[in-house]
């Protein structure tokens, strides 16, 4: 026996002992296993574009189902390499596993070049010994989130415009055309309604300060941007939209598709169901969403059906019925995969609802934005005008 199949069998069995009936669901999985990779392989770095990693599972997936041995494969890949980048994490990949440690591990030191549920995937189905399957459903997860991401960029560029140009033209009237009106309704300021004083007042502050207004502005901008990039702060960010109409009805079910989704491949796969619960819940990221799982993974280990523990949750009731259907006919794993699909269904419809109220949404606040400025200035003209009439 190698060294190296001594070492993942002692690794096995190690962790065979420590999660008792497949698993120990509330734990954190996440952190045991990068004790068990050691934090000198991981490498926060090497960054790699998601349509890059795509590309880089599809053709390992490819030379794997041909039959090409992991490690031959991957030597292939690193000669045939598209970008320095996709080289450069190959290359981290093949040293990593020819360590001794497994492929999810590998993906695992490297968490700026690949997403957690393609890790938790990729390692449900090392354990299943269905490598080649996980990565096809990885590489189906991520081609959807690539396509989900597009459809919502492509949807916030018109408001993003009609947002910018707003913001251009307020700080245009705020700062050449206010000051024309500033004279004449300063006459009598005790007689102003509070909109014309907070429009004058922000027409004060923009000229009397404006390094400072247009540094705040590019702040805010800034640190949008930076929320938006860090893996952390966005998972925060969209935890707190998750609760907001339209738009949290589509964060929500995006993320419970893939957990759902990653559950049913992994009870495909022969993996136990606690294991497959803990991955489900790694993978759905959400706080609330992730209290779900920990809730159904108690209730299954006490030796409860798995559909009590989402009764009564803020759950579609499709999916609800669609576990209860597939533990009382012992197809559970098919029925995740059904509900999966549902679930990608009912994404794509709460998309399509999001960007067909956003352009009119949009619109009605930058018409507001202006109208505001515009019904403040004119209001106390107006009254002069009649009194002088």
């Amino acid at each position: 026996m190698s060294p190296i199949t001594a070492l993942k069998k002692k690794r096995k069995k190690a962790e065979s002992n420590s999660t008792a009936l497949g698993g120990v669901v509330g734990g954190n999985l996440e952190q045991a296993q990068r004790e068990n990779v050691g934090d000198a392989l991981i490498d926060e770095k090497i960054k790699l574009k998601p349509k890059e990693s795509l590309h880089v599972m599809i053709q390992l997936k490819a030379m794997l189902t041909a039959g090409v041995p992991l490690l031959a494969a991957l030597r292939t890949l690193i000669e045939h390499a598209n970008t320095p980048a996709s080289e450069r994490v190959l290359v981290r990949i093949t040293t990593i596993v020819e360590g001794g440690h497994d492929l999810s591990h590998a993906f695992r030191c490297m968490p700026n070049c690949f997403e957690s549920y393609v890790v938790h995937l990729v390692a449900a189905g090392e354990q299943a010994g269905a490598l080649d399957e996980a990565l096809d459903r990885s590489i189906e997860l991520l081609d959807n989130q690539i396509k989900l991401g597009g459809k919502i960029k492509a949807a916030l560029t018109y408001p993003g415009f009609l947002m910018f140009m707003t913001t251009v033209m307020t700080t245009g009237i705020l700062y050449f055309l206010v000051p024309k009106f500033e004279s004449l309704m300063m006459k009598k300021p005790d007689q102003l309604p509070w909109t014309t004083k907070l429009v004058l007042s922000a027409s004060q502050t923009l000229r009397a300060q404006p390094e400072i207004v247009i540094g705040a502005m590019v702040a805010v901008v800034i640190a949008v941007v930076f929320l938006m990039k860090s893996k952390r702060s966005r998972g925060a960010m969209f935890d707190i939209i998750s609760h907001v109409p339209i738009i949290g009805d589509l964060i929500f079910k995006a993320y419970l598709s893939r957990s759902v989704g990653t559950l049913a491949l992994t009870l495909e796969s022969g993996v136990p169901i606690l294991t497959g619960l803990e991955h489900a819940r790694q993978v759905s990221q959400l706080p609330r969403l992730q209290a779900h799982w920990e809730r159904t993974g108690a209730f299954v280990r006490d030796g409860q059906p798995m559909y009590t523990a989402l009764q009564g949750e803020k759950l579609p009731p499709a999916l609800v019925q669609m576990i209860v259907a597939g533990e009382s006919s012992g197809s559970l794993d098919t029925s995740l995969r059904k509900a999966a699909e549902f679930l990608d269904r009912e994404t794509q419809a709460a998309l399509n609802a999001f960007t067909s109220l956003l352009g009119p949404a949009t619109v009605v606040i930058a018409g507001g934005v202006v109208g505001f400025i515009v019904v403040s200035l004119m209001t106390p003209i107006l009254t002069m005008a009649k009194f002088v009439g």
